[in-house]
Order: C-alpha cells, then structure tokens, then sequence
C-alpha cells in the first residue's frame, strides 16, 4: 500500500458504509419535520438504514483491526499542521464510535424491546421476552449520541472539500477504483 492511499477493501468499506449511514441521519431528520402521519415510514426508512450500516460496519470494524498497520501507513496530507490532524484523528475516532454505537443500540432497543428490527420489506423479530431496562438504556444513549454525532458527517465532508480545494489529492486515498489491487 502506499503512503497515501488506503487498501481498496478499506475504500470499499468507507463508501459502503457512508452511503445507509447519511441515509439513516437524512431520514430520521426527515421524520423530525415531517406530520405524524408520516413519521412511521420514515423511521422505518431510519431503522431498516441503520441496521444496514450495522451490518456493514461489523465487518468494516473487523478488517480494520486486522489490518491495522496498513492503516497506520496513510499519512495526513503534506500541509496539515499538528493541530488540524490531531482534529482529524479524534474526529474519525468519533465517527468510527458513532457509526458503531448507533446501530448496536438502535438494533437492541428493537430486539429487547420487543418489537423487532425493521429491515426494508420485512421485519426481524425481536426478544421473545422483552427486557424494558436494556431497550431504555439503549434508547437513551442512542437519543443522545444521535443530537451531537450527526454533525460528524458534515465534518468529515466539509474536512474532505478543505483538502481538495487546497489541492490535496484526498480523493485517490480513498477511490476504490481505478488502482491497483494491493
């Protein structure tokens, strides 16, 4: 791998993941402003895209640790003072941690709450015996974490349009396509 771009497989993940993760933040927001009457189906958009990115992420999370030291090979862009990249790794530390817990605890307040994991067309069933203690807990992390970790997208975007209009070729870092497999 070279010093500047990351595996494919990791590209891969990044974009397979960002893609149901802003969808699950664009629809919860939808729902926010939407009429009651329609507040069901875009929570049901919400869960159905966040239990996606869960199961995306899982993996993600498991070829990250495993592959650890290739990622330590990408550097930040040539430019970056000390503090923009101490805000660049605490941030994406941050995202890995929001993009991680929002699904696990969206997907046990639908498990131990009883009602399920709303999953496109269908539903996936929840606990048999219902644990109200686990699904409130999850549900208030969740509730909480959602307030403040949505912005870490526009974040992580806004630092991507920063570096490409400095010049910085941030975007081959992470294009799965067009590069050798390595």
């Amino acid at each position: 791998m070279s010093a500047q771009a990351y595996t494919i497989a990791a590209s891969y993940y990044h974009w397979l993941v960002a893609i149901p993760l802003m969808g699950s933040i664009g629809s919860v927001l939808k729902c926010q402003q939407s009429p009651k009457v329609e507040k069901g189906k875009w929570m049901f958009r919400h869960k159905s895209l966040g239990l996606l990115t869960g199961l995306i992420v899982a993996p993600r999370l498991g070829y990250r640790v495993m592959n650890a030291a290739s990622y330590r090979n990408v550097s930040h862009p040539v430019g970056s003072g000390p503090i923009e990249n101490a805000v660049a790794n605490v941030s994406h530390i941050a995202l890995y941690a929001f993009m991680t817990i929002m699904p696990a605890t969206g997907i046990a307040m639908g498990y131990y709450g009883g009602k399920g994991l709303p999953f496109f067309f269908t539903t996936l069933p929840g606990a048999t015996v219902a644990n109200g203690d686990i699904a409130k807990q999850s549900f208030n992390i969740h509730k909480t974490l959602g307030v403040y970790g949505k912005y870490l997208v526009p974040l992580h975007i806004g630092g991507a349009v920063k570096h490409s209009v400095a010049g910085h070729g941030i975007w081959s870092r992470i294009n799965p396509f067009g590069r050798p497999m390595h």
